[in-house]
């Protein structure tokens, strides 16, 4: 396949760890970008403003991609984070009123979690959004005090009756988190990224595919949230020195491959 062809495709990416194992793969993302680099440094001499020789620098080769999702396993692969399931802690807040029969939390049943024990803070809020902490006791709650079930129904003295409170507190369940050490390293991995092009001369499909044998994480992982602006992820990856193994005997770091 000689022909000159626009890449307008995306396709799909997969990652497999060194030993082979799938470690990911995606059909939803926004950009792959290959950016072989190749550099000289020139050495002059003599009355020329040319150089007369070029010494090949260190190649730096780099791999760059764009994701419309995060995912736990991409922290992995590009930051060396670590992954755990398990049971998680989240922190809650919420604002309501004290009533005739106290105030129960809310997020609890909200979210199918499981109320953790002294982890939560009571403050009146005033008009002026001023906060006064109340002290926790296990009964007979005074003004300046509050009692909590272990359902989350939050009691205090009929002085506080009617008063707006704010409560912080934790509730867990079962889920997975993403944990960045500061000692993390992430590993290598085998990168295949495959996709179709169209030959405009002839208009037939063309298939395309990119592996770069041994790639390693690095740069900048953006995980974050703008109001109404889906976020993106994007991995900046560099390209190794492949190994000589029986799917690579050469010990190519990268091919491209077409077939039409």
């Amino acid at each position: 396949m000689q022909e000159p062809l626009v890449f307008d495709g995306v396709g799909k990416i997969w990652m497999r760890e060194l030993d082979g194992t799938l470690r990911y793969i995606d059909e939803k993302i926004n950009s792959v970008m290959f950016a072989p680099q190749f550099s000289w440094t020139k050495v002059f001499g003599g009355q020329s403003g040319y150089a007369f020789h070029l010494t090949a620098q260190d190649l730096q080769d780099v791999l760059t991609i764009e994701l419309p999702r995060y995912s736990a396993v991409i922290a992995e692969i590009s930051q060396g984070a670590e992954t755990k399931t398990g049971v998680v802690e989240i922190d809650e807040n919420e604002e309501g009123i004290l009533g005739a029969t106290g105030y129960a939390i809310k997020g609890i049943t909200a979210f199918g979690g499981t109320f953790v024990a002294a982890s939560d803070d009571v403050y009146l809020k005033a008009n002026d959004g001023s906060l006064t902490k109340l002290e926790r006791v296990a009964s007979v709650p005074t003004i300046e005090q509050y009692s909590i079930t272990t359902a989350g129904v939050i009691t205090s003295a009929a002085g506080n009756l009617n008063k707006n409170i704010i409560v912080t507190y934790k509730w867990s369940k079962l889920g997975t988190s993403s944990n960045f050490k500061g000692t993390r390293r992430p590993k290598p991995f085998k990168f295949v990224h495959r996709f179709e092009l169209i030959n405009d001369r002839t208009g037939l499909p063309v298939q395309v595919q990119l592996t770069v044998h041994k790639a390693v994480g690095g740069g900048t992982l953006n995980v974050g949230a703008t109001r109404k602006t889906p976020s993106t992820s994007t991995l900046n990856l560099e390209v190794l020195e492949a190994d000589v193994t029986p799917d690579n005997p050469e010990g190519i770091a990268a091919t491209i491959i077409f077939v039409d």
